[in-house]
């Protein structure tokens, strides 16, 4: 019997057949955190959808058409879609396991099945357009590794495919970070380009969180430069290191997805973001949606 309850890359569909990507393992009663993704106009590229959130970061999230709730336990609002309106719940996991037993539909149903052939790791799932059934000949593969010895495997024994070229420039406009800058954060083993379709590996805690764990207070705009250090939990939404300067010692959380491969081990950064007290320690909050923020490596 699948699992009841929400994990982060899972995919819902409302009552009034729109699409949202649910981003967390901790979601609070009645209702949960998701972004609404994709909306039905009979015109769109995807067999009638289009996209909701045309670009992506956390600035960009805030002007889309979508439902927030302030958190008071994270000092902060978040994109959320009440439970009563969920129709269908979507997991990538049990996607997979179907396609792994029966022909492939098209020819992006055949390259994953060859990606996992490659990969070797069984814990993995389908997200995106995929899962959904909406994709066309040129849309992307999303693919969901779960748990944390699947992922520092992959990590460790994956090189990659090709690399994509335009996702530096992509990501240059949707986050507001320099070209240069956006080149030193890509890494083609998580995005990159497989037989022409371009791919993307996603990190996923098998267990769920808890919600409400610690109460944060948000204390403003911070800026610094130091040491981060991250190991699996890193890899995983939202990203989580330790960061290390002379004037503060400190999480940081990053709800920028990009940031998550050079979150992982030990490096210098410039960071952004907002300064949290979350009960006796301090976190850096980076994608809020006044501010966005970065880590950037020196």
């Amino acid at each position: 019997m699948g699992r009841s309850y929400f994990l982060d890359k899972d995919i819902v569909i409302d009552r009034d057949n729109n699409v949202y990507l649910v981003y967390t393992n901790f979601n609070p009663p009645g209702y949960i955190f998701a972004l609404k993704k994709y909306i039905f106009s009979g015109k769109g590229l995807w067999k009638g959808y289009e996209r909701n959130l045309k670009q992506y970061g956390a600035i960009n999230l805030a002007q889309s058409s979508q439902d927030f709730n302030e958190e008071p336990c994270y000092g902060a609002s978040f994109p959320i879609l009440l439970k009563s309106r969920i129709l269908i719940h979507l997991k990538p996991e049990e996607f997979a396991r179907e396609l792994l037993k029966r022909s492939p539909r098209d020819g992006i149903e055949e390259k994953i099945i060859q990606i996992y052939g490659d990969l070797g790791i069984l814990n993995f799932g389908v997200t995106g357009s995929v899962l959904i059934g909406i994709q066309h000949k040129d849309s992307d593969i999303d693919i969901v590794i779960y748990g944390s010895k699947s992922a520092e495997e992959f990590i460790s024994n994956f090189e990659g495919y090709e690399p994509d070229t335009s996702w530096p420039i992509q990501a240059s406009k949707d986050y507001s970070i320099p070209i240069d800058m956006a080149k030193k954060i890509y890494d083609k083993r998580t995005r990159g380009i497989f037989r022409g379709i371009k791919y993307s590996f996603l990190f996923v805690d098998e267990k769920p969180r808890k919600y409400c764990e610690k109460v944060c207070t948000p204390l403003g705009e911070f800026r610094d430069t130091g040491d981060l250090e991250g190991d699996v939990n890193a890899l995983f939404y939202p990203s989580i290191a330790s960061f290390t300067s002379t004037n503060i010692e400190a999480k940081i959380v990053s709800y920028e997805g990009i940031y998550n491969i050079i979150m992982y081990g030990k490096r210098k950064v410039k960071v952004k973001g907002v300064l949290m007290k979350c009960d006796e320690e301090y976190s850096i909050l980076v994608g809020d949606k006044k501010i966005g923020g970065y880590i950037l490596p020196l």
